[in-house]
């Protein structure tokens, strides 16, 4: 079965050169996994992919959602899956790119359709928590659904919860939700591969990839010009556009938003670590200070070749972008 490799990490990390070079050396197409970067009107505000590395790599699932419209992991979900079983049946090998972690775990998990969280269920369950402590309602839960237990630690009170509260609103384990989300995923095994560096670089790459977005590349015109339109719930949480319209309407500096937005995303890239790490499978690969993006996919060339019967070429050359 031909191989999908996902390659995540926090923003910054390097992920779209290093997918680039990545691709080229696979012979893939890259399937974006960005919450971000599938609207459309903000390439530099998602830090989208180039012109010039979307013309060696084809790319999926770039700009293909206005601003105005809603979008969700559940969306994602039912316009990812027959992009890539499209690619499988082309013989391609699938990259699929990017730091949500939930949209990669609607591809690789498949999304829990359970019911909504019901109030009172859950305080009445909270109290119990906060009577007996979060070990009690794990002995609970081990003798309605063990599949869910076994996953969930004894001391994770919001899962547990969760768990005992879907099956007092439908009869039904939690983990029979989980195999209904299973059925729908395409078959086949995922390499992921998880990018890395040491925090003080990586916050130091933040802190300069903003400061060029404001002071080099025009992100506030960019800003600027999609405020015009009314913009969706989903939309307006693209990092840095609320700073932006703040400057904007005058409420605070360039100084004060640049300080604050630089915050915000290292708190994002620390979030998004948390995530990834948690994440079963992941194969962690540390970059190296002033590593050049091809030497990285040459490095990350054998962890996929472990996991694929298919020999996986070798760069004898840094090929043409990112040297």
């Amino acid at each position: 079965m031909q191989r999908i490799v996902a390659l995540v990490g926090p923003t910054a990390v390097g992920k779209t050169a290093i997918a680039v070079e990545l691709a080229l050396a696979l012979d893939a197409e890259i399937v974006s996994c960005d919450s971000m970067q599938v609207y459309r009107q903000v390439p530099l505000l998602s830090q989208a992919p180039t012109r010039a590395q979307r013309a060696l790599v084809q790319h999926h699932l770039l700009d293909c959602i206005e601003p105005t419209e809603n979008f969700s992991a559940g969306q994602y979900h039912q316009m990812a899956l027959p992009v890539i079983e499209y690619l499988l049946s082309r013989g391609k090998r699938v990259l699929l790119v990017g730091g949500t972690g939930l949209y990669l775990k609607a591809i690789t998990e498949g999304l829990c359709d359970a019911p909504a969280g019901d109030v009172r269920v859950r305080e009445q369950l909270w109290h119990e928590c906060r009577q007996t402590g979060s070990p009690s309602l794990h002995n609970r839960l081990q003798g309605i659904d063990a599949t869910a237990a076994s996953r969930i630690h004894p001391n994770d009170a919001r899962r547990i919860i969760r768990a005992l509260e879907v099956y007092a609103l439908t009869g039904k384990p939690l983990s029979s939700w989980w195999r209904q989300a299973r059925s729908e995923l395409f078959e086949g095994p995922v390499t992921v591969i998880g990018l890395t560096r040491e925090r003080e670089e990586l916050y130091q790459r933040i802190n300069a990839r903003l400061l060029h977005m404001l002071y080099e590349e025009g992100v506030i015109n960019e800003v600027r010009q999609v405020l015009k339109r009314p913009l969706s719930r989903t939309a307006r949480q693209i990092h840095g556009l609320a700073d932006i319209e703040q400057y904007l309407h005058g409420v605070k500096s360039l100084k004060e938003i640049t300080e604050t937005w630089q915050q915000r995303v290292r708190h994002y890239a620390k979030r998004q670590m948390t995530w990834f790490r948690q994440t079963p499978g992941v194969q962690w690969v540390e970059l190296k200070p002033d590593e050049h993006p091809w030497e990285s996919a040459a490095r990350i060339l054998p962890l996929v070749r472990s996991n694929t019967s298919e020999p996986a070429p070798l760069l004898s050359e840094p090929p043409a972008v990112g040297r």
